[in-house]
């Protein structure tokens, strides 16, 4: 089976996890990926690699630096449609975004009878102006199917009449690197840490956790932030205001390979995130993250969080500082319901494993490729021009 997969930010074998996992568990998958040379991920510039599983090629991005409104230099696409003459094309964009309405473009051109398949993640349902709508629409009518990381994602798709497969296929965590702290790591005699790791984004509700943690003044926590971005300052800023930022440790954005270890400094997780016209939780991957490290997870009411936590962890409502403050003191009070929400989230977390990830992946790449299974066959039919 050749896969041609198209995704702006699989950069690095760090950030090809889902790429690599299918390759590693089907055998049988002959993957190609078209990347860009280099892109801004989690407040960071990231630089294209090698891969040792599969060529990565690059495709240089023009226009914008915005995720929906890039184009890529078609070139490098069309000759992969032509060399590696993929059965299936899986496209890694939002189907009103010119990235996407670019590939499915040349795909028409260069490859009408293969498939393809794309990675959505928008669970917000808006209505977009043309030509953006168009685009969505025409997306929506050519591609086989959708892959979905939350139901709160299939919710809009179905909403906006998109009626074929939208299987959920969620973001996975590398259980290798993301594993409960060894004994020897157990830090004594310090005060239990409350952990915060992402972009610090309007919406991200840092505003809330800063109130939260206000209320919380007389217990004994600290805190640990990884991350960057423009809420950053004011965040602080509130934390001085209260005289609680000596408490807090700012790690900065980090590259991604460090994120295990700060998982281990920490005693719980918070992911207080608010609904706003721009952001919904489309599903939250510190989550898994946390839950594979052992750390229990106390998530707002937003998006996928409740999805994605399940029983493993509290889930307060969004905004609502008061009860964060509650949870977080009910999570730090208590050994015994952190113990137990590590137990349940390691648990729990088996389901997001990169090697279950591929496993959907890879029976979804079967569904679609299976209403094409005699041209795929018949050499004599020409899937490329």
């Amino acid at each position: 089976m050749r896969v041609l997969r198209i995704a702006h930010s699989s950069l690095t074998p760090a950030l090809r996890q889902r790429e690599r996992a299918v390759v590693r568990c089907y055998p049988d998958v002959d993957l190609e990926v078209i990347t860009t040379p280099r892109w801004r991920e989690a407040e960071m510039e990231v630089e294209v690699a090698p891969d040792d599983l599969f060529p990565v090629r690059t495709a240089r991005s023009y226009f914008s630096k915005h995720i929906q409104v890039f184009a890529y230099d078609p070139r490098p696409i069309i000759q992969a449609l032509r060399r590696h003459r993929p059965h299936v094309v899986d496209l890694s964009h939002e189907p009103y975004s010119i990235a996407g309405a670019e590939v499915l473009t040349l795909c028409k051109w260069f490859a009408p009878k293969v498939p393809i398949v794309m990675q959505t993640n928008q669970n917000i349902l808006h209505n977009y102006p043309p030509p953006f709508n168009w685009l969505e629409q025409r997306a929506f009518r050519r591609v086989a199917a959708m892959y979905a990381c939350s139901e709160t994602v299939v919710e809009v798709l179905r909403a906006k009449g998109f009626d074929k497969p939208a299987p959920i296929i969620p973001f996975g965590v590398n259980t290798e690197a993301f594993r409960p702290r060894t004994a020897s790591q157990w830090r004594s005699h310090q005060p239990l840490t409350i952990g915060f790791v992402g972009r610090m984004l309007p919406g991200k509700g840092l505003n809330v956790l800063a109130e939260a943690l206000e209320k919380l003044r007389a217990d004994g926590w600290q805190i640990l932030a990884v991350g960057d971005g423009p809420e950053r300052e004011g965040f602080e800023q509130r934390l001085r205001t209260a005289n609680l930022r000596e408490r807090a440790e700012f790690t900065g954005a980090v590259n991604f390979a460090l994120v295990p270890e700060y998982f281990h400094q920490m005693d719980l997780l918070v992911i207080p995130t608010e609904t706003t016209k721009r952001i919904r939780e489309q599903f939250g991957r510190v989550i898994v993250e946390a839950m594979a490290s052992g750390v229990p997870v106390i998530g707002s009411t937003c998006g996928a969080i409740p999805e994605v936590i399940g029983d493993a962890g509290l889930v307060f409502p969004e905004g609502n500082a008061s009860a964060l403050a509650t949870a977080m003191r009910q999570m730090l009070s208590d050994q015994s319901l952190r113990e137990r929400l590590s137990i349940a989230g390691q648990a729990r977390v088996e389901r997001y494993s990169w090697e279950r990830v591929a496993e959907k992946t890879y029976d979804l790449y079967q569904q679609v490729i299976g209403t094409r299974t005699e041209a795929i066959r018949d050499p004599r039919v020409e899937l490329a021009a």
